[in-house]
């Protein structure tokens, strides 16, 4: 058997970033329950990898943003999840402002309206959300750095953060 062919029958894998406060997180993260149990009754098509309480890593948002960014939907989908890509260092939450200093200009994603953070900005927005998880203050949300939830398909450059984005996503295995 090739090395292709080997690689071809390889199951899919589909992240998570999920956060069992949030009752979508929690609904999304069932359906993919429910679906990678399906789709690997017979045969393994699919890997379900939860990341709870994190956000992507820089190569993971960079994979995203240079991948998965093919129409308005997930452009939609990756501006509610990282509020900071709109171009602004500080989010208002409640009577609380999260700051990102952002010295170094964003860089400006192609006709998007939404730019992308370097690895030294996307480096502060996680040591933030980081310290807001980390704190025992409920006056802070960590959504107002990262919003879960995000499913991203690494295999079809696909994202989502509803059930109509999972439906499309799941919809490649069927």
């Amino acid at each position: 058997m090739s090395m292709f062919k080997t690689l071809q029958n390889s199951p899919s894998t589909i992240s998570i970033f999920h956060n069992a406060k949030i009752p979508m997180s929690n609904k999304l993260y069932g359906i993919l329950s429910k679906a990678n149990y399906k789709l690997n009754e017979d045969k393994s098509k699919i890997i379900l990898d939860l990341m709870e309480n994190t956000l992507p890593t820089y190569d993971q948002y960079s994979l995203i943003v240079n991948n998965c960014l093919r129409d308005n939907y997930s452009k939609n989908v990756v501006a509610s999840c990282f509020p900071f890509i709109k171009g602004s260092t500080e989010n208002k939450v409640g009577q609380d402002r999260v700051t990102v200093n952002a010295p170094i200009g964003l860089q400006r994603l192609s006709g998007s309206g939404l730019k992308v953070f370097n690895e030294g900005e996307y480096a502060m927005i996680v040591e933030a959300f980081n310290g807001i998880e980390q704190s025992d203050s409920t006056e802070v949300s960590a959504s107002a750095v990262f919003a879960a939830p995000l499913v991203v398909d690494w295999d079809q450059n696909m994202i989502a953060n509803d059930e109509h984005g999972i439906s499309n996503i799941l919809n490649k295995y069927k």
